[in-house]
């Protein structure tokens, strides 16, 4: 894609804005928001200005404790999506390639064509259980790639993608002087499962991640990048072309909220599991869709055996008030994604409006 067609912004995210509202929203791949009322903090506990032009040191420290790692291999910022600008910007040599997997989180690809990255595509196919295969991989890398892209969990599917498959993208990538990005917002929600985090296979592997998916504080923006030190050290220089540094009272509460990530875990951990359960009597039901069901995570993505998946989408709009995310915006048209992140009692009627509408449709 050249300068002349390159394309600002992302039609996902406007259509997912326009949609917010809706009241019965399976659209949002998040948990609900997490309550300030909640976290243990007082309003003397917090300062609107402080010294943070790279980082708030407790955040950074508390984030450091969490991975095991140093200090100087962790970046701030706002948010996971602005994370994944930084990292593919810091990269990026004119005349670059990209590869990410398909499907995929429609910012990544956006983001990836704005910057000005030639972007290639590996699949990850539902007839294969949307695993990856490094094979494919291997042959699709080139001499210009800069970074192999893939969510972990995946979004849409919410599979997991274990080490020694990650291990054997990071040989190829190493191989090729080039990197393995992985986002790894959803990752703590394979609660049982504990996975480590990607940063721990290689100096090849970067990482970005938020508070935002899986904990419910999506208000604070709290996210970060996990790399190697020098190229942290040119993010943190890069952020100079955008702020002079972040919002010293949420960096605040996000340290604040690592202190208590086990009991915002365990919330978020009762609401996922409590709708998985719902959608899963519901699945027994209804015999309209296929899916691939790894049995966590905060999303799930349907396959429609039979109609067209923006007439259900459509009909959940104008008659139920409920939306879903069309599988349009992971380039599957006749997939759909369900959040399952919303209160129990508003998944349960909007999982009783999409039975509703696939009987209208059937």
């Amino acid at each position: 894609m050249s300068n002349t067609e390159r394309i600002v912004g992302s039609n996902y995210m406007r259509w997912a804005k326009q949609h917010a509202n809706v009241k019965y929203n399976l659209a949002n791949s998040g948990l609900t928001n997490y309550q300030l009322i909640h976290l243990p903090v007082m309003l003397n506990d917090i300062e609107l200005s402080g010294n943070n032009y790279y980082g708030y040191p407790p955040l950074i420290q508390a984030i450091a404790d969490r991975y095991s790692i140093g200090t100087d291999t962790i970046f701030t910022t706002l948010g996971t999506s602005f994370a994944n600008f930084m990292v593919m910007s810091v990269l990026f040599e004119p005349g670059a390639d990209i590869l990410i997997e398909q499907p995929t989180y429609e910012l990544l690809i956006s983001t990836a064509h704005y910057i000005g990255y030639n972007v290639n595509r590996f699949h990850r196919r539902f007839e294969n259980k949307f695993q990856i295969d490094p094979d494919e991989i291997k042959k699709l890398i080139t001499s210009k790639t800069k970074l192999i892209v893939l969510t972990n969990l995946h979004n849409p599917s919410s599979v997991l993608t274990d080490d020694l498959t990650l291990k054997e993208s990071g040989n190829i990538a190493r191989q090729n002087n080039a990197y393995v990005f992985v986002d790894e917002v959803y990752l703590d929600a394979a609660f049982d499962l504990s996975p480590r985090s990607s940063i721990h296979l290689g100096e090849e592997f970067i990482i970005s991640n938020s508070l935002t998916k899986v904990y419910g504080l999506s208000g604070i923006r709290c996210g970060w990048v996990l790399g190697k030190p020098d190229l942290i050290k040119k993010m943190w220089h890069l952020g100079d072309l955008f702020y002079v540094n972040h919002v010293y009272s949420a960096q605040q509460l996000g340290t604040i909220a690592f202190a208590n990530l086990e009991t915002i875990s365990g919330w978020a951990r009762n609401i996922l599991d409590h709708n998985h359960n719902i959608f899963n009597r519901f699945n027994q039901i209804k015999t309209y869709l296929e899916i691939v069901y790894p049995g966590f995570g905060t999303v799930i993505y349907p396959r429609l055996k039979n109609g067209k998946v923006e007439e259900l989408y459509r009909l959940l709009l104008d008659k139920f008030d409920t939306v879903i995310t069309p599988g349009r915006f992971f380039e599957m048209p006749d997939h759909f994604r369900i959040g399952l992140g919303c209160p129990a009692d508003q998944f349960e009627i909007g999982l009783q409006n999409l039975g509703k509408a696939l009987d209208i449709l059937k």
